[in-house]
């Protein structure tokens, strides 16, 4: 039986504010921030004296997130950013000119940018239509074509919070030659992943949002086929094969796991933090997370609802993650998250939409205060 009661302290942040906003930046759960704050401590304290231990926290978020990604341990890499994990793949891959990527018309800039790089190599980012951040297999299939290489997609859309029907579009596009990338940035953390059943190519997701980490650290999964044709875009000495003990360079030997797109000194503070809060993930189980947060989200949409609001987000029939999107009758998205904000409700101003975004550690209780608020305030 899932008891909400021993998760509430560890989230400190809610003795201040109703905090709705985990698709922006989470607050740091209490054993993340200690994690963090130990590891600065002991290189504070003792300088390099325990760099070995500090190797296992990376250790910890290869199994724990293979175990939450659905892969290998060996299929990770610790990346700084989905940005970064998204333009390793965007660079590193064997182009040709006249290739091309697929990538919605409303995808978050993160998952564009990388794409839209590669023009200089003769590479082409197609756009296809996906009104509200909706993906369509069918029409996603119409504009496949035998030189899409790539089809870039977000597994849950930022701004409407629409989930993009992976299983799906893994057939389609593996029916095609096709590589299926995820930016799974607004999903991890919130739903439940196979990446080896789903036949994913490459799935890469910020820590800094629902997994409850912090900036600067993230999951890269992969499989063995990809990284055999992905070039390291970036050389050190910790992505090339070594003798134990040994550390000048003699042959060129690319590692073959996940630390192939590792090459040097790691933000080993932020994989500590990283390391517990996949840890916390993990122990409130990834179904449990995904019952709450998305009872939260369709009571939510009701409030939004019963107070005249215009709700965009998936509603009753449609799975759903942990994105509320809506938009006032008469007052502007960004005034609304003002007058909010002044009330400790924090919420986010998305394309011209007021974004909520629970996770599971929020109670009925709170929800229920935010109707009373909205009603106090004319929202």
């Amino acid at each position: 039986m899932f008891d909400l009661g021993r998760w509430l302290p560890e989230f400190p942040i809610r003795e201040g504010f109703l905090y709705l906003d985990h698709a922006a930046i989470c607050p740091l759960p209490r054993p993340v921030a200690e994690a963090m704050r130990g590891r600065i401590g002991d290189q504070e304290a003792s300088g390099d004296l325990h760099y070995q231990d500090w190797s296992q926290h990376a250790l910890t978020c290869r199994h724990l997130g293979a175990q939450l990604i659905g892969c290998t341990p060996e299929d990770i890499t610790l990346v700084r950013s989905t940005s970064d994990g998204l333009s390793l793949i965007a660079e590193g891959l064997d182009w040709r000119p006249g290739d091309e990527v697929l990538v919605g018309e409303e995808e978050f800039a993160a998952n564009v940018a990388p794409w839209l790089n590669l023009e200089c190599k003769g590479v082409t980012a197609r756009r296809y239509p996906q009104a509200g951040g909706h993906v369509d297999p069918d029409r996603v299939a119409q504009h496949l074509r035998p030189s899409t290489r790539i089809l870039a997609v977000s597994w849950v859309a930022f701004h409407t919070g629409w989930i993009a029907p992976l299983a799906q579009l893994s057939r389609i596009c593996h029916d095609n030659g096709t590589l299926l990338v995820v930016d799974a940035i607004q999903g991890l953390g919130v739903l439940p992943m196979d990446a080896k059943t789903l036949a994913l190519d490459a799935v890469v997701a910020d820590g800094h949002k629902w997994l409850l980490g912090p900036e600067g650290v993230g999951l890269m999964a992969t499989t063995t086929e990809l990284r055999e044709r992905l070039r390291p875009t970036s050389m050190g000495w910790r992505n090339v094969a070594l003798a134990r003990g040994d550390f000048m360079l003699r042959r060129l030997e690319h590692l073959t796991d996940g630390r192939r797109f590792e090459p040097g000194a790691s933000n080993s503070v932020g994989i500590a933090g990283l390391a517990a809060a996949l840890d916390l993930i993990i122990d409130v189980g990834p179904e449990v997370i995904r019952d709450r947060i998305e009872t939260l989200a369709r009571l939510l949409t009701r409030i939004l609802v019963g107070h005249g609001w215009t709700v965009v987000s998936p509603g009753s029939g449609h799975p759903v993650a942990g994105i509320v999107a809506a938009r006032h009758p008469t007052a502007p998205a960004r005034a609304v998250v003002k007058q909010l904000s002044e009330r400790r409700v924090v919420c986010a101003a998305r394309q011209d939409l007021v974004r909520f975004s629970p996770h599971f550690y929020t109670t009925k209780g709170e929800l229920e205060a935010f109707d009373r608020i909205l009603e106090k305030i004319g929202l």
